[in-house]
């Protein structure tokens, strides 16, 4: 699974270079009123994008409707956009690579024991996006994009340590396989069996993979500069195996971020 969607994205990529030439190539077309001073179509281009991403995970209980959310996970974002147009200077199709890290910090004392550490995630994303541009002055405008993201887990672990007395014990539980990985002496305190059963850890494992709809609302300056706000939610419920019978988790996501188009 992993080498086929390193693949998509290998050819994905190929494709905005290979599209890149072919504009390079192609020769520029006359000024419209209303339309930019550049002959050639401002956004079709590579953009390079950085910004701040929070997100949350609610889960429902399917058999009593009650829902929980978790904490804040924050973070940033990087990536590579294309914009292929559709209606030159309008609508564009907009698809690339973007990569997401997230850090929950936690300082808690359960049952009278320091615990210290994290919750820690890292995500690939594929937008599949329909994107209209509305100029509004010669070399300002709003964009406005929906549609949905593809997203594939890397890593997603709690990470923990504790000290009693003289020892530092520490645990990483890995949240898609449920592996422990126990730093320490477990012979003078199991950090990770305490977790366990003190009710720490998730109900059940999770996906990696998951489907988020979402749209945004940006403004672009002198063709080059963007800046956009949005927000996406996870259509695909994270819990796997028995446990999804039982509860729903999806992912929401906000996302504030700058970007520069070559």
């Amino acid at each position: 699974m992993k080498i086929r969607f390193l693949t998509i994205v290998a050819a994905l990529l190929a494709l905005a270079s290979l599209d890149a030439d072919a504009q390079s190539m192609r020769p520029g077309r006359p000024d419209r009123p209303g339309r930019p001073h550049s002959g050639a179509d401002a956004f079709r281009g590579i953009g390079l994008t950085f910004g701040y991403v929070n997100s949350n995970y609610r889960t429902l209980d399917l058999a009593t409707d009650e829902s929980t959310t978790s904490g804040l996970l924050h973070g940033f974002t990087i990536g590579l956009t294309k914009d292929f147009s559709l209606l030159p200077h309008a609508l564009y199709f907009q698809t690339g690579l973007n990569y997401y890290y997230q850090n929950d910090p936690r300082n808690e004392n359960v049952d009278g024991l320091r615990i210290v550490g994290d919750r820690e995630e890292h995500h690939l994303g594929i937008p599949v996006r329909l994107k209209y541009n509305l100029h509004l002055l010669d070399r300002v405008g709003l964009t406005f994009d929906a549609g949905p993201t593809l997203l594939m887990g890397l890593s997603s672990k709690f990470k923990y340590k504790a000290k009693l007395d003289d020892h530092v014990v520490g645990v990483d539980y890995n949240l898609y396989n449920g592996k422990i990985d126990s730093t320490g002496d477990a012979s003078v305190f199991d950090l990770g069996a305490w977790m366990e059963n003190s009710g720490m850890y998730p109900e059940g494992r999770l996906g990696r993979f998951d489907v988020m709809l979402g749209a945004s609302v940006g403004a672009h300056f002198f063709h080059v500069l963007e800046v956009r706000l949005g927000y996406d939610w996870g259509l695909i419920n994270r819990y796997r195996k028995d446990i999804a019978d039982l509860y729903s988790m999806r992912r929401g996501q906000f996302t504030l971020s700058a970007g520069i188009r070559f």
